[in-house]
Parts: C-alpha cells; sequence; structure tokens
C-alpha cells in the first residue's frame, strides 16, 4: 500500500511539474508578443522618383481611316464582278428559235450526202413530220404514219394536193425501210423531202396573201 501511494504521488508531481513548465513557456510567448517590432525602413535615397520617359508623338491615322471609303466600294465592286461571272458562268442557255424550215432544210442538205440506207430514210421521214407539224400547227406527239396521213389529209392549211404527195412520201419511205431486199435504184429521199418542203412553204406564203390583202382594203 506505501508503495502505491508512493508511486501515485510520484505521478502527480511529475503532472504538476509538467504543468508549471507549459505555463511558463506561454507567459514567455505572451511577453515576447508584446514588445514593439522595428521594421526596417528604405533609405531616402529610394523614395525618389525615376526620370520618365519622353512622351510618344501622335499616333498616325491608321489605313482604315484614310482610305475607308474607298476599301468598301473596291469590296462592293468586287462581290458584284464575281456575282456577275457567276450569273455568266451558270446562267441557263436561252436556245434560239431556229424556223422550221431552216432546221428542216439543213438537216436534209446532210442526210443528202450519206448513202441511203434504213437509218437515213427513218431520219428523214422525222424531219418531215417534225416540219409538217411546226409549220402548219398540227398536233405533236408520237404518231405512225397511217394516224399522221390521215391527220394531213382533213387539214385545209396543208390542201389535198399536198397532203397526198406527203403520204404517198412517207408510206414510200416506210416501205423502202422495211422492205427486205434493197432496192438498187435509191429512192432520193432527202431531195423529196426538199421538195416537198419547197411546196409546203409556197403554200404559207399563198395563205399568208389573201389575209394581207383583206388588212390593206379595209384601211382607210
Amino acid at each position: 500500500m506505501q508503495r502505491r501511494r508512493i508511486a501515485h504521488f510520484a505521478l502527480v508531481g511529475r503532472w504538476k511539474l509538467n504543468v508549471e513548465c507549459s505555463m511558463f513557456l506561454l507567459a514567455l510567448l505572451i511577453l515576447l508578443a508584446g514588445l514593439p517590432l522595428h521594421a526596417q525602413t528604405n533609405s531616402a535615397g529610394t523614395n525618389t522618383l525615376p526620370a520618365l520617359v519622353p512622351p510618344y508623338g501622335e499616333l498616325p491615322p491608321t489605313a482604315w481611316e484614310q482610305h475607308g471609303t474607298f476599301i468598301v466600294i473596291g469590296g462592293l465592286g468586287i462581290v458584284a464582278l464575281a456575282a456577275l461571272g457567276c450569273w455568266l458562268i451558270f446562267r441557263p442557255e436561252v436556245k434560239r428559235m431556229v424556223p422550221p424550215e431552216v432546221a428542216a432544210r439543213r438537216e436534209l442538205e446532210l442526210l443528202r450526202q450519206r448513202p441511203e440506207d434504213g437509218a437515213v430514210l427513218s431520219r428523214v421521214s422525222q424531219v418531215m413530220r417534225s416540219y409538217f407539224s411546226a409549220a402548219f400547227q398540227l398536233a405533236r406527239g408520237e404518231l405512225t404514219t397511217t394516224e399522221f396521213c390521215r391527220e394531213i389529209s382533213g387539214n385545209e392549211k396543208i390542201g389535198a394536193e399536198l397532203a397526198l404527195a406527203a403520204a404517198d412520201f412517207l408510206r414510200d419511205c416506210d416501205g423502202r425501210k422495211f422492205s427486205p431486199v434493197n432496192e438498187l435504184v435509191p429512192l432520193g429521199a432527202a431531195n423529196q423531202a426538199l421538195d416537198l418542203v419547197e411546196r409546203a412553204e409556197k403554200r404559207l406564203v399563198q395563205q399568208c396573201q389573201p389575209a394581207a390583202t383583206q388588212t390593206q382594203g379595209r384601211r382607210p
């Protein structure tokens, strides 16, 4: 029991000693904190201002301020030229209206220089149908030779004589075209077609003359 009391007393004493030492150090820190602090200050020589650099001259006007109007006008001109160039490049081609008699004669002259075979006869027949349809304002469409001959035979503008000659010519072309045996004597389809075009043009002129005469007679 005595040993236990002695050990307990020694332990308590140590704690007391530790507390006292801690309080001593804390008091020392507070004392040091209360002392005035002396900071190092700059000397009087360092407080003087450095010498200033001379001021810059007035800034010159920019390129936009000097030439802004010309730049805007030039830019608009370039845009306009580019738009015009694009329009000229990508614009749709305007097909020139060629008179039917001119187109027919031009193609028949080319066909006349070729050997007369089934392909040439077929093309001559097509040229004749296209010409009559355009010149006399016939109904457009894919018609057989029989249907086309029936249509031109009842047309008063074409007349019975010209309609009969054109129908006989188209039938002769079909007969030669589908014939299994080649004829020794060529038909001369391109020349006959050119002759029919001339007769058709004269027929159109004859129809226009009475109308012009009547118009002149009605004028005061």
